[in-house]
C-alpha cells in the first residue's frame, strides 16, 4: 500500500449566536449556501489507561452545552447515590460540520487519527466498542459526531502510534460492520486535524467532500467510486447502480439518448436506409421494402392479395390493385387513424355526402379485402389439410413398419430368451464341473503333496542305506584284506614247515628263529627277511 494519501480536516463551524456575540451582518455566514447551522453532538470514549484531562473536549468551553449526569443529582427526600449510565461526557452545540481534504498526497506517517464515515445510526456506541474491541488498548479515545444527517453519524479515532492506526486502517477498512449486513461497510479516511471555526472559508489547499444525495454519506474517492453524470450530479456508484431509472436521481435529467426505431425487412432482414423505403401492410402488418430495393412488399401482395400498404416515412397508403397512391386514405400522425384528405371547403351537405361516399367506398373496400382474406387464408388451411393428410398417411404407414419391426424385436428377444435360458443350464453345468473338477484337482494336489513327501523321506532313508552299505563294503574289504593276509602267512608257514621237514639242516633251522620286518611304503606286498 502507498504511504502517499489525501488526508482530510475535520472542522466545525460553529455558530456566532451561540457565543453570545452582537447580531450584525457577516460576510462569512452568506457562504454557507443552503446548509444552515444544526444541532451536533459530541460524544467522547476516553481510554481507562489514560487519567482524565481537561483537554478532551471538542467544543470551544462558551459554546457546548454539556449534558448533566444524573450523579450530580441528588434528591434530598430519599438521600440516594447518583450513578450514570454509559458515556457522561457529552458536548451539544449548533453550527455546521465540514470535512475538508486536501488538493494534494502527503505521507500519512504522522497521522494518528481516522475518521469513520457513515457510521449506521443502528450501531450504538456499544456496537462501535464492540467493533473497535481489539485496538482498544492503542486506542486513546473515541469521539461520535452527530448532525442533522438522518440514520448515520461518524466517528474519531485518535491512537497512541501511527503503526497501530495503519493497521486499523488495513484491517478494518472496507470490511463490514457486522455479517447480517455485508452491504453496509466500514469507510475510513486519514485526519490530519480537528478544528473548530466561524466561517465556511475551507483552508488553503482543501476542497470539502460533497455528500452522496442518496445515501447521505460523504463522497471520497479514494474510499469508494463516484460518477459524475451528463447533469454534473455526483453519486456513489454502488448507489447509482442500483438506481434502475436512466434518469437523474435527483433532477430527473434523461441520461441516454432515445433510442431510434429500427425497422427492417422481415424477408431479407435488411435495414432500410430510410423510413421511406419500407412498406407496412395495412391487412395483416407485413413489413417489406419497396421494389426499388428488394420488392418483397410487392411480391407479399402478388401472394396475398392485400392491395394496400403504408409507407412508413411519409405515411401515405399505396394501392397495388390500381399502382397508385390512393390519397383520399391517409394516416393521421396523432392518433394513427385513417382519414380523408384535407381539400378545398365544400358546403356542409356536399362535405357530408362526400364523407358518406367516402365511408361506403371504405367499407366497400374493406369488406373486398376480408373477402379475399378469407379466401387466402382458407386456401392455406386447404393446403394445411392436404399436407396434413399426406404427413397423416406417411405417418400411419411408418407407424405400421414400426409395429412390424417390433412384432419381430419382440419375437427375436423370446428367442434370445430361450437361447439366454439353454445357455444359463448349461452354464450351471459347466460350474458345477468345473466345481468338481477343481476339488479333484485340490485332492490330487494333496496326494502330490504326500507322495513327494513320502519321497523325500524314502530318499533319505535309501541315501542312509547307501552309507551303511559302502561302510559294510568297506569293513568287508579290509577283513578280506586281513584275512587274505592271515592266510598267506599261514601257508608260508605251513611251507616253510615242509621244506623244513625236507632239508637236511632242520636241527639248525629249528633252533633259529625268524623275523618279519616292517611293511613296505608300496602296494607291491610285503617284504619279508629271514634270519
Amino acid at each position: 500500500m502507498s504511504d502517499l494519501v489525501s488526508k482530510c480536516v475535520l472542522r466545525l463551524e460553529v455558530d456566532a449566536n451561540v457565543e453570545g456575540a452582537e447580531s450584525m451582518d457577516r460576510a462569512e455566514t452568506t457562504t454557507r449556501g443552503q446548509r444552515t447551522p444544526q444541532e451536533i453532538s459530541v460524544e467522547t470514549f476516553p481510554s481507562k489507561l489514560e487519567t482524565p484531562r481537561e483537554d478532551w473536549g471538542l467544543v470551544p468551553v462558551h459554546s457546548r452545552q454539556a449534558t448533566v449526569s444524573e450523579s450530580d443529582v441528588v434528591t434530598e427526600e430519599r438521600c440516594e447515590i447518583g450513578f450514570f449510565s454509559g458515556n457522561p461526557f457529552v458536548e451539544i452545540t449548533k453550527g455546521i460540520l465540514h470535512l475538508y481534504k486536501e488538493d494534494v498526497l502527503s505521507s500519512k506517517d504522522e497521522a494518528l487519527t481516522l475518521c469513520l464515515l457513515g457510521v449506521p445510526n443502528s450501531m450504538t456506541c456499544h456496537d462501535l466498542l464492540g467493533f473497535t474491541a481489539p485496538c482498544h488498548s492503542e486506542i486513546s479515545h473515541i469521539r461520535v459526531l452527530r448532525d442533522n444527517l438522518p440514520n448515520q453519524y461518524m466517528a474519531l479515532l485518535t491512537f497512541r502510534t501511527h503503526s497501530s492506526a495503519r493497521e486499523f486502517y488495513e484491517t478494518f477498512n472496507g470490511a463490514p460492520f457486522n455479517s447480517l449486513e455485508p452491504e453496509i461497510l466500514c469507510r475510513a479516511v486519514w485526519v490530519s486535524r480537528v478544528e473548530c471555526g466561524h466561517d465556511d472559508i475551507p483552508p488553503h489547499g482543501h476542497t470539502e467532500l460533497p455528500i452522496c444525495p442518496v445515501c447521505l454519506e460523504r463522497m471520497d474517492e479514494s474510499v469508494d467510486g463516484v460518477l459524475t453524470i451528463l447533469c454534473n450530479h455526483t453519486f456513489h456508484s454502488n448507489c447509482l447502480e442500483q438506481w434502475s431509472d436512466s434518469t437523474c436521481p435527483v433532477c430527473r435529467c434523461v441520461q441516454s439518448p432515445e433510442q431510434a426505431e429500427d425497422s427492417e425487412c422481415e424477408r431479407c432482414g435488411k435495414s432500410a436506409p430510410a423510413a421511406d423505403t419500407l412498406w407496412i401492410c395495412l391487412i395483416c402488418g407485413h413489413v417489406g421494402c419497396g421494389r426499388y430495393q428488394g420488392g418483397h412488399a410487392a411480391s407479399h401482395y402478388h401472394e396475398t392479395g392485400h392491395c394496400y400498404a403504408l409507407q412508413l416515412g411519409s405515411h401515405r397508403v399505396w394501392d397495388y390493385k390500381g399502382d397508385n397512391f390512393v390519397h383520399r386514405l391517409l394516416q393521421n400522425k396523432a392518433d394513427g387513424k385513417l382519414v380523408a384528405s384535407e381539400g378545398p371547403t365544400p358546403d356542409l351537405e356536399q362535405a357530408q355526402e362526400k364523407v358518406d361516399s367516402v365511408q361506403l367506398e371504405f367499407t366497400y373496400l374493406l369488406t373486398s379485402q376480408l373477402e379475399e382474406q378469407r379466401m387466402y387464408f382458407e386456401n392455406k388451411i386447404s393446403q394445411l389439410e392436404y399436407r396434413n393428410a399426406d404427413d397423416t398417411e406417411a405417418l400411419t404407414l411408418k407407424i405400421g413398419n414400426l409395429t412390424e419391426e417390433n412384432q419381430a424385436l419382440r419375437d427375436e428377444v423370446k428367442t434370445l430368451k430361450k437361447e439366454k435360458s439353454a445357455v444359463e443350464k448349461r452354464l450351471n453345468q459347466q460350474i458345477n464341473k468345473f466345481n468338481s473338477t477343481l476339488k479333484e484337482l485340490n485332492v490330487e494336489r494333496q496326494l502330490g503333496k504326500a507322495l513327494r513327501a513320502n519321497q523325500e523321506q524314502y530318499h533319505d532313508r535309501m541315501v542312509k542305506l547307501e552309507k551303511k552299505l559302502e561302510d559294510l563294503e568297506v569293513t568287508r574289504t579290509t577283513q578280506i584284506k586281513s584275512l587274505e593276509e592271515q592266510l598267506r602267512d599261514v601257508m608260508f608257514y605251513l611251507e616253510a614247515q615242509n621244506t623244513i621237514e625236507k632239508s637236511d639242516i632242520k636241527d639248525e633251522i629249528a633252533e633259529g628263529t625268524i623275523t618279519i620286518g616292517d611293511a613296505p611304503q608300496t602296494s607291491k606286498g610285503r617284504r619279508r627277511k629271514k634270519k
